[in-house]
């Protein structure tokens, strides 16, 4: 770990995904961002990332990691040689020792409490935080939409979280393009503060170098879900060539355990690798990627033509699907469906998009570190 700085506040971050990874990446994000400023130390609770980058700056503890598969209703510690209730207990002996030894100042929740999956462990870590520094300043730290537009049947419950334990809601994302409300209808019962801080996301500068082919990146983001976009995009490769020239950069999930392999000089396929993904993204003519708070909002931050593949997911859960919607309505992606994935429909579209681009005018608030890291050290 790195030496605590006696004249700075301490934050302590807790992080669980159990999916994919934008919990992870925000968190990752902001924590460095705060990291110029406080002594910063995060709690990971999902799986260990392949090819991802820690800051140095950042005092990061790996839990004995947890997570769930889709179809699943139980979670489940990614050591199997663990039960669920000897995971939990390790991480609450791991946590209960930080807490002791770096007595916060803040605790940031990522995504907790309008995600309860994780409410016994993070209502324990608040007991501890408050228990070590009565003081201390409790934030929930938020995506820029929550799970449904027609609300949750907890949500009354999480407002009552919200006003007994915390201080602020901190909203990662921009209400003119997605206000609150609109996949949290009971945003009036919440008492405390809620604060826009613009997306979480380091814009991507397009490359100015002119390249011999373009190129169409495709990536299912960090997840472990939506094998089926890849296959799609592979096999309306060579039809989508006898209408444009054109070379496909391809990257599979983070935990995605079958890749495709493909012998051809027009197709590469990647191991999820975020360096490699985010340079690939600076010289590509248009980029195909899943809905997720990440992917989306770097492929966006390119302005070229991008295409956001709307899965369903199970459970009812429609996070993706509402921002790609919205960032749709307001002209900065097209939707595939998966209707379209079949090899006509899907060339068709690809062709379309990359011809008949007209990036939004109006800029996105890609402010959020900063908006967050001034929000925060006003609350003390």
């Amino acid at each position: 770990m790195n030496m605590k700085n006696e004249n700075n506040k301490t934050i302590l971050i807790h992080c669980q995904y159990v999916y994919g990874i934008g919990h992870l990446v925000r968190a990752v994000k902001l924590a460095h961002g705060l990291s110029s400023f406080f002594n910063v130390y995060m709690l990971s609770g999902g799986e260990r990332v392949p090819n991802f980058y820690v800051p140095k700056s950042i005092n990061f503890i790996q839990l004995p990691a947890i997570y769930k598969k889709e179809s699943a209703n139980y979670l489940s510690p990614v050591d199997s040689s663990l039960s669920i209730e000897e995971c939990f207990k390790l991480r609450e002996n791991a946590i209960s020792q930080l807490v002791h030894a770096i007595q916060p100042d803040y605790l940031i929740t990522e995504h907790f409490p309008f995600g309860l999956l994780f409410e016994k462990e993070v209502l324990k870590l608040i007991e501890f935080v408050k228990r070590s520094n009565l003081k201390s300043k409790i934030i929930s730290s938020l995506r820029d939409v929550i799970e449904s537009s027609k609300g949750g049947v907890n949500d009354s419950y999480i407002c009552k979280i919200l006003n007994k334990y915390y201080d602020l809601v901190l909203v990662h994302g921009d209400p003119n393009i997605i206000p609150f409300s609109s996949s949290f209808p009971k945003e009036k019962e919440i008492e405390i503060s809620i604060k826009h801080t613009g997306y979480i996301t380091t814009p991507i500068i397009a490359s100015k170098k002119k390249t011999n082919t373009a190129s169409i990146v495709v990536s299912i983001g960090g997840g472990r879900m939506g094998e089926e976009l890849l296959q799609a995009v592979i096999e309306s490769h060579q039809l989508l060539l006898e209408k444009w020239d054109h070379k496909l950069v391809l990257f599979s999930g983070a935990f995605q355990k079958e890749v495709p392999s493909i012998n051809s000089v027009k197709i590469e396929i990647n191991e999820f690798n975020q360096k490699t993904y985010l340079k690939a993204l600076e010289t590509a003519s248009l980029i195909i990627c899943m809905g997720g708070y990440n992917s989306l909002l770097e492929a966006v931050s390119t302005q070229k033509p991008v295409l956001v593949y709307k899965r369903s997911f199970l459970g009812g859960n429609q996070e993706q699907d509402l921002r790609a919607t919205f960032f749709e309505k307001s002209g900065y992606i097209k939707i595939i469906t998966p209707e379209n994935l079949d090899k006509e429909n899907l060339t068709n579209l690809i062709f379309d998009t990359v011809s008949n681009h007209n990036p939004p005018q109006n800029s996105l608030n890609f402010e959020g570190v900063t908006n967050s890291v001034k929000i925060i050290s006003e609350i003390l």
